[in-house]
């Protein structure tokens, strides 16, 4: 039966409940992820009298949390996306202030470096040029090294960031588990009633985990929240929850893989992974770090091989011909720790057509068959060995492979071109004077004995170059060679040159009618290349000779120093300088993309929790109304309570009498 003084409690009790969840909201003004909660009241069930229903007080009828699901969604997926690009343009900021800075930049070092080659094309016989070479040579590499080592730092520093990132993915995932086992048993023991604390600390833990990894989540009708990441990976399911663990790539160990553990087994999930830290920090390494490492080994391995082809088509102070100038770098292939056998060894070809892409090679099921695939295109060339081995392809991309029998199917190899060649070239030589400036060979008009010229035309021959060191030097392969003219050389009056020294054959050159002269190649002798010009006599001859005592011949040193400007690089399309430049432009246009983005997605997750805290945040001013509301009410029904006391004490004092 409703009395006054039950009402009057009912209302004390209530308001009291009132007044500890505005005090609770305004303790937890500061408590990251908290949600307000609202006291909703309801009267108490009336009781019946013989006028009617007779109201019986106020009760609590659920303490609400002020929550929308879909802008703490919203929350969740921007700090994923923003801790994604946050973590990518942080790293691409780190590279492109080493690949941009003209102190530390590859460019300015290039320059000088070639700028010594003219230095040496000018005086070829002068000490001092040589030294100066050999100085910007070892600074050039020194920077080459640097910049491979800064990347392979950066990448180190990846793999410590992975391995951080797991072991917070697996205490956040613990924690969200237990969590959610205490959201199960209080449920349970409420009735049904959510217990808000415990649930917007789990939404809290749910969006530190997203700012790691991106996730999903999936709720369920005993209150827990089951946690998926990668491509539907359970991460937590109720109070159970999986683990990711950390193992060398097994297709290169000096990459970190990641794997999910449950009790089903293990599964390697890198490639599946995105969003959050971890997310960025894979997409920079393959993105950006991996290329820009590739780029820079292309013109590091295309500097090398073309300068050292062009070293040896020359002869050094001591008369020999060149040798190589760098030290040759070599193409990377790394087989994957679970191969049965076999072996696979890749060479440069053609720098030209070189990528700065990185393959895979798997042997198929077929006997002789393999199949190599680019990473980056995913385009495909089978290869068949027809039994051979080893075996060497054709070129592909600008190198040729050479496989060793004794792989089994589903056997790979990864094939990286160009990955390790800005740490594979150094100075080969160690002698000033072994730098070959000169070229090979010398042409001269005849002359007698006491060196007066004999011919009596006004013919004259340019100096030649050479294309190769077949059958060079000439004193080993039929000595000089001499050109003497014929005005019947072709027959029926056609002009030209016999030729005669280690070859025997016929030039025709008519200077009627070629009178801007003629370029002749001699393809077996080095592919020697020389221009004829004039008017010569019947019977004037030119000698064509081994260049000896040419301490002053530049030839060599000139065409080292024009493979500066030489389009050797990216399907003959780019210089060294250029093929540099367009790593630093692509640095530098992909990391101001990325802070973009990233300052874009982090003004979305700004929009995203100032939405949420509109509804879920706690308002000092609002809740201090509460306050003060739910404090009169409260002395209202004290006042209640008191009134009923007097009544009741009437009552006892008209008993008495």
């Amino acid at each position: 039966m409703a009395t006054l003084l039950n009402i009057g409690v009912s209302a004390l009790t209530s308001y009291q409940r009132a007044l500890d969840t505005a005090g609770h909201n305004i303790a937890n003004v500061n408590t990251a992820g908290y949600s307000r909660q609202r006291v909703e009241l309801g009267a108490t069930l009336p009781s019946l009298s013989g006028a009617g229903y007779i109201g019986s007080g106020v009760e609590v009828t659920n303490i609400t949390r002020m929550y929308d699901s879909f802008l703490t969604t919203q929350v969740r997926n921007g700090a994923s996306s923003a801790a994604e690009l946050g973590v990518y343009s942080d790293y691409a900021t780190r590279l492109d202030d080493v690949f941009a800075d003209p102190n530390l930049s590859l460019a300015p070092a290039l320059q000088d470096f070639f700028d010594a080659v003219q230095g040496l094309a000018d005086n070829p016989s002068a000490a001092s040029s040589r030294q100066l070479l050999f100085s910007e040579t070892q600074s050039m590499l020194d920077r080459l090294d640097f910049l491979y080592s800064h990347a392979e730092d950066t990448r180190q520093m990846i793999n410590r960031d992975i391995e951080s990132t797991v072991q917070e993915i697996n205490a956040l995932s613990t924690a969200i588990a237990d969590i959610n086992g205490d959201i199960i048993l209080a449920k349970g023991l409420s009735g049904g009633n959510p217990p808000n604390d415990l649930m917007d600390e789990r939404d809290q833990l749910i969006i530190d985990l997203s700012e790691l990894v991106s996730v999903t989540s999936v709720p369920q009708d005993n209150g827990a929240l089951n946690i998926f990441i990668g491509n539907g990976q359970a991460m937590v399911t109720d109070n159970q929850a999986a683990t990711l663990g950390i193992i060398n790539n097994p297709a290169d160990i000096n990459e970190r893989s990641v794997i999910f553990t449950n009790g089903s087994g293990s599964l390697d999930i890198t490639a599946q992974l995105a969003g959050g830290r971890i997310g960025g920090v894979l997409e920079f390494r393959d993105q950006m770090l991996n290329p820009v490492q590739n780029q820079l080994g292309r013109v590091a391995a295309g500097l090398a091989i073309q300068f050292n082809a062009q070293h040896r088509l020359g002869l050094d102070l001591n008369g020999n011909p060149g040798g190589d100038y760098f030290t040759a770098p070599t193409a990377q292939v790394l087989p994957h720790t679970a191969n049965s056998g076999g072996a696979v060894s890749a060479s440069f070809t053609n720098v030209a057509n070189l990528t700065a892409d990185d393959y895979e090679l798997r042997k198929e099921a077929g006997a002789n068959l393999y199949t190599l695939t680019n990473l980056t295109t995913n385009a495909t060339t089978a290869i068949d060995t027809g039994g051979a081995s080893p075996y060497t392809t054709a070129e592909i991309d600008g190198f040729t492979l050479t496989i060793t029998a004794g792989a089994a199917a589903g056997d790979s190899f990864l094939v990286r071109p160009t990955r390790a060649a800005a740490d594979g070239i150094g100075l080969a030589i160690n002698d000033l004077r072994t730098i070959a400036a000169a070229g090979p060979l010398r042409a001269r008009e005849a002359v007698t004995a006491d060196g007066v010229p004999t011919n009596t035309g006004t013919g004259a021959i340019a100096q030649p170059a050479v294309s190769s060191t077949t059958n060079l030097p000439l004193s080993g392969s039929g000595g000089d060679i001499t050109l003497t003219f014929n005005p019947d050389a072709g027959g029926a009056g056609i002009p030209g040159f016999d030729v005669t020294g280690g070859l025997t054959t016929t030039l025709l050159y008519d200077p009627a009618t070629e009178s801007g002269g003629k370029t002749f190649t001699l393809a077996t002798k080095g592919g020697a290349s020389f221009r004829m010009v004039g008017v010569p006599a019947a019977g004037d001859s030119f000698i064509i000779t081994d260049n000896t005592a040419a301490t002053g011949d530049n030839r060599n040193a000139a065409a080292l120093a024009d493979l500066q400007s030489a389009k050797t690089l990216i399907s003959d399309t780019a210089g060294f300088q250029d093929a540099f430049g367009q790593i630093v432009s692509d640095v530098g246009s992909r990391t101001r993309q990325m802070d973009i983005s990233y300052q874009s997605h982090k003004g979305l997750l700004d929009q995203a929790i100032a939405q949420r805290e509109a509804v879920s945040g706690v308002n000092l001013d609002e809740e201090a109304a509460s306050l003060f509301k739910y404090q009169q009410a409260y002395q209202a029904a004290a006042q209640t309570v008191n009134v009923a006391k007097s009544l009741f004490d009437t009552l006892l004092a008209a008993v008495r009498r």
